[in-house]
């Protein structure tokens, strides 16, 4: 092995550390993921991890301006809050063009089996609370304000139930697209254990809308995947079975579904008000925490609809600079249908992409550390996946001795 093969291997060793290290702590409390995040982000710096990632592979020079705009717009509405996140951004964008150089293909497998194993464990914390064995995580230590109590609803280490829901909805295709990778059975009856381990926990959470979200997202990975008439039976079939388990009330908190819908239309109002008096260029992140007082009552952070939110937030400017951004992504994408081998793949990343869109026509549990690092470090493997692919590397451990 020559010195500079040596210097790579001890250079990738410790990336999968830190990359480790901070995959897992994403399953703990959120304010250790943000002090380990803090700290890797020193670390890296200190490192001269970003700076050569920066050299060779920019991100997209209109991402840098959507930050610039979104700080830019907080700063004159004296968005507080938002100059905070908008800061922040920075910091994700330089973390993860580090995690989309620096993830070897085959790591990722790895990374998916981390987070099943650790969604077993949040189970049988969620179980526990379900039960009262246990209690709610204590948070007041930071505010006060977070002391809040979710009646029946269990959040197990996610700081509210929604995050636990969306986290779960990421675990089952997890333990959905590893059932379909691998042909050993022993290995298959250990996905479905833990996937209905996490379908169980789903109820625990008492989210009404996260059986519907898993059914669309299941729907999608089918396809992608090339299953498009199983695909369509088995959305008509979940969609008679929710329809039957609805009639039989054995819903999540759907005897009061119709107060739900009436709170989701009053901030839906306030939030089209405040689009139609600044349409253009929004208020920054979390633009809703600024302007919900000057048109009703309903206080919450956000306008519980990704698009609406998009919009109240950032404009129809911002929102283009956002949407143009992610265009190398969607080409990414585009490409990787070209390789057959990277079809289960995309079919994951595609059914993750699923779960943030159509959880977010109701809420916005994407908004938070723990379900945005989730998904960020799946989907944001796909370039080095279409990588390998286009140079013909293929490991064997991706397709036979790993799943």
């Amino acid at each position: 092995m020559t010195e500079e093969n040596q210097l790579m291997d001890v250079t990738w060793h410790l990336n999968r550390t830190l990359l480790a290290i901070l995959f897992v702590s994403n399953f703990f409390p959120f304010y250790i993921t943000v002090i380990v995040f803090i700290v890797e982000c020193i670390i890296l710096a200190s490192l001269g991890a970003f700076r050569r990632i920066d050299s060779r592979q920019n991100a997209s020079p209109y991402l840098w301006v959507f930050v610039a705009y979104s700080i830019l717009i907080s700063i004159i509405y004296q968005n507080y809050v938002g100059i905070g996140i908008s800061f922040a951004f920075i910091l994700l964008i330089f973390y993860f063009y580090y995690y989309q150089t620096t993830i070897k293909p085959y790591y990722f497998e790895e990374l998916l089996n981390i987070a099943l194993i650790s969604s077993f464990v949040v189970f049988i914390f969620a179980f526990l609370e379900h039960f009262n064995y246990i209690p709610e995580w204590d948070y007041t230590f930071i505010s006060k304000a977070m002391g809040r109590m979710h009646r029946n609803r269990v959040e197990a280490t996610f700081f509210n139930p929604n995050y636990y829901a969306m986290m779960l909805e990421f675990f089952i295709m997890i333990g959905f697209y590893k059932f379909f990778k691998t042909s050993k059975w022993r290995k298959r009856l250990a996905f479905i254990f833990i996937t209905l381990c996490n379908l169980t926990a789903l109820f625990f959470t008492g989210s009404r809308t996260a059986l519907l979200v898993v059914v669309a997202a299941v729907f999608v990975f089918l396809y992608v995947d090339g299953f498009k008439q199983t695909a369509i039976y088995s959305f008509l079939g979940a969609c008679v079975l929710l329809t039957i388990l609805y009639f039989l009330n054995l819903l999540p908190r759907m005897d009061d579904i119709l107060y739900a819908f009436e709170d989701r239309f009053v901030i839906w109002d306030v939030a089209v008000k405040g689009l139609k008096d600044n349409i253009w260029f929004g208020q920054g992140p979390l633009t809703f925490m600024n302007i919900w007082q000057d048109y009703g009552e309903k206080y919450t952070q956000h306008a519980h609809n990704i698009v609406l939110d998009t919009l109240l937030s950032y404009g129809i400017i911002g929102s283009g600079l956002l949407t143009v951004a992610f265009y190398p992504f969607a080409k990414i994408l585009n490409k990787m249908r070209q390789f057959p081998q990277l079809r289960r793949r995309l079919a994951l990343i595609c059914s993750f992409i699923a779960v943030v869109l159509v959880h977010g026509l109701t809420d916005l549990p994407i908004f938070w550390i723990q379900t945005a690092f989730l998904f960020l470090f799946i989907i944001l493997s796909a370039k080095n996946m279409l990588h390998e692919a286009e140079l013909g590397i293929y490991r064997p451990q991706d397709t036979k001795k790993r799943s």
